[in-house]
C-alpha cells in the first residue's frame, strides 16, 4: 500500500460514517443494502472460486498496461496471472457492494472501462442479469482471460469489447444513448479519468449512478477524485474508499458529500 493510500486509510478511519448514517432516505436504504453481507446472490460463490482459480494461476502472459494499471507490474512484461489476480482485482467486499447496487436500482444499461479478469463484470451481471453490460478491456491477452471468466460462468449476455478506452470512445463519440450505471477502473490517472468523465456526461441522466475505482490510488487520482465530486452537475458524492459513488439525482434538495468508514472485512480477500 503506497504511503498515500496508507495515510488515506487512518483518515477515513477517524472521519467516516456508517454506512447507514444518512439523512436521505435514498442513500440510507441503498447504502445499508449494499453493505448487508447476508443479501448472497447466487453466483457469488461461483465468482470467488474463479477468482480462486486465477490466484493459484501461475501461467505468464504478455502484459500491455494502457494506463496506470497496477503498481505490481511494469507497463509491457511476462506477468503471472496469479500476480494480476491477486493485485489488479477489486476485493470481494466492493465486488458485492456493487452487486448489491445493481440488484437494489436494477439499471438497464451498464458500462465499465477497465475488465481486468472479468471478476467484477461478472459480479455487476450478477446484480441484475436483465442489465445490459458493455465492458471495455485494452490488453488483448487480459481480454482473452476474461472471456474465459465469463465463458465458465455462463455469462453470455455480456459484450466484450478489446480496445483501448481513448479508442473506444473516440468511436462512440456520437452514440447518445443514456448510460445508467457507469463503472470508471483501468486507468488510474486523474487527467483520463476527468477526460473519460467529460466525454461520457452527455448520456448521463438524473438517475444516472457512476462507480470510480481506487480513488486513493495515488494523490493524483484523489485530486481527480474531488474534482469530480464539485462538478456542479453532482448533486451528492459518497466515498467509500476503495471506490467514490457520483449521483445526479433532481430530489437531493443540498449538495453533499459523503465520507463511509471502511470495515475491516472490506480489506480481505473474503
Amino acid at each position: 500500500m503506497a504511503a498515500f493510500t496508507f495515510l488515506a486509510f487512518f483518515r477515513n478511519r477517524w472521519k467516516g460514517k456508517r454506512w447507514d448514517a444518512f439523512h436521505s432516505p435514498y442513500l440510507f436504504r441503498l447504502f445499508s443494502y449494499m453493505a448487508n453481507d447476508a443479501v448472497r446472490l447466487e453466483k457469488m460463490k461461483a465468482i470467488e472460486l474463479m477468482r480462486k482459480a486465477w490466484q493459484q494461476n501461475h501461467e505468464s502472459i504478455q502484459r500491455t498496461d494502457l494506463g496506470m494499471g497496477s503498481v505490481h507490474h511494469s507497463r509491457s512484461s511476462q506477468v503471472p496471472i496469479n500476480k494480476i489476480a491477486r493485485h489488479s482485482l477489486s476485493r470481494p467486499f466492493q465486488c458485492r457492494s456493487m452487486a448489491r447496487l445493481v440488484h437494489h436500482e436494477k439499471p438497464a444499461t451498464l458500462l465499465e472501462l477497465g475488465t481486468s479478469l472479468g471478476i467484477s463484470t461478472a459480479y455487476l451481471q450478477e446484480g441484475c442479469c436483465k442489465t445490459k453490460i458493455t465492458t471495455v478491456e485494452g490488453d488483448p491477452n487480459i481480454s482473452r482471460l476474461a472471456k474465459i471468466t465469463f465463458e465458465k460462468l455462463g455469462l453470455d449476455q455480456i459484450e466484450l469489447v478489446t480496445s483501448g478506452f481513448d479508442q473506444y470512445l473516440a468511436k462512440e463519440k456520437t452514440n447518445s444513448a443514456s448510460i445508467d450505471l457507469l463503472f470508471l477502473d483501468g486507468n488510474h490517472e486523474s487527467n483520463a479519468l476527468l477526460a473519460y468523465y467529460d466525454l461520457l456526461k452527455k448520456r448521463f441522466t438524473s438517475q444516472t449512478i457512476v462507480i470510480i475505482d481506487d480513488i486513493y490510488w495515488s494523490k493524483d487520482m484523489y485530486n481527480g477524485w474531488t474534482k469530480l465530486i464539485a462538478m456542479p452537475e453532482v448533486t451528492q458524492s459518497v466515498d467509500c474508499f476503495q471506490f467514490g459513488v457520483l449521483f445526479f439525482r433532481n430530489e437531493f434538495l443540498n449538495k453533499e458529500h459523503h465520507i463511509l468508514r471502511i470495515p475491516f472485512k472490506a480489506l480481505s480477500m473474503k
